[in-house]
């Protein structure tokens, strides 16, 4: 019963499976180890396949920096409920995710799971690991930066950038990085510049200020060439909540993030990465 005891309890901690699981397995393969591991990562990979079409809402955010500062891997896994993501399994396998996405350059999920680790693909460990816990669990995101750059995920691990500066190097990249991916994930930008705005989004912004200026009394009867022009002067508004320059710093509201560019000796964003869980 003791030796029975031990090969039960090495069995729940190498696979994360459930006690009776474990049971089970060991009933079903006449006691033999291997054959019951083999057993558990089979049930757990159908359970994983079964879970695949519920939407995975919460999850944590992952980092691993590379050790010459050089570049940074960010990675998304997500879950049904925030429950599983406070299990170690889960956090042993983004930590190990976040490091391959790194060392292997990797800027996709389907990238990701096209990997190994420990010789086994990443595909098939996250089947397990979802069938083991019960839950869709999937890789949402992923990104691979490289350069000059700071990066801020906040400490619920469910909000995080990263942004790449030009002009600035060194410790003062971090620092203005750091910055800048602090003020990204408090506003939230969704392009970098007024030219990465895409033309159907400034066109319907422009059509809901026409329509608006058409039921104000004093623009009521001007002709739509005229107030196509009243529109473009007001969308700097709009301008300011999408494209990470214009908006308003979030340290000092009467200062725009290039005004802040600015005062760092005329640095630049080359390129900045957002994730949102559940976003």
């Amino acid at each position: 019963m003791a030796g029975g005891m031990e090969q039960l309890k090495k069995l729940r901690q190498m696979t994360g499976a459930r006690m009776l699981d474990c049971q089970k397995a060991l009933k079903e393969c006449g006691g033999d180890f291997d054959e019951a591991m083999a057993w558990l990562r089979k049930k757990n990979l159908a359970a994983g396949e079964a879970t695949s079409t519920r939407a995975a809402e919460e999850g944590l955010l992952g980092c691993k920096v590379a050790d010459d500062g050089k570049s940074i891997g960010m990675v998304e896994l997500s879950a049904n409920t925030d429950f599983v993501t406070r299990n170690d399994q889960f956090r042993q396998l983004l930590d190990q995710l976040a490091g391959l996405c790194q060392s292997k350059k990797l800027e996709s999920p389907d990238a990701l799971l096209k990997q190994e680790i420990e010789g086994r693909a990443v595909s098939e460990i996250v089947k397990e690991l979802a069938g083991t816990m019960g839950e869709n669990i999937t890789i949402k995101r992923a990104a691979y930066v490289e350069g000059d750059f700071g990066y801020y995920v906040h400490f619920d691990q469910k909000q995080g950038a990263i942004v790449v500066v030009e002009g600035v190097d060194g410790d003062k990249a971090k620092e203005l990085g750091k910055e800048l991916a602090m003020h990204v994930v408090f506003a939230k930008p969704t392009c970098l510049t007024r030219d990465e705005v895409p033309a159907e989004d400034v066109q319907k912004e422009k059509q809901i200020i026409q329509d608006r200026l058409k039921e104000e009394p004093k623009h009521a009867n001007k002709p739509p060439q005229i107030l196509e022009k009243i529109a473009e002067g007001q969308l700097g508004k709009f301008y300011s909540a999408v494209c990470l320059v214009d908006q308003p710093y979030f340290r000092e509201s009467k200062k725009k993030v290039s005004d802040v560019l600015k005062e760092n000796g005329g640095a630049k964003i080359k390129r900045f990465v957002c994730m949102i869980v559940g976003g």
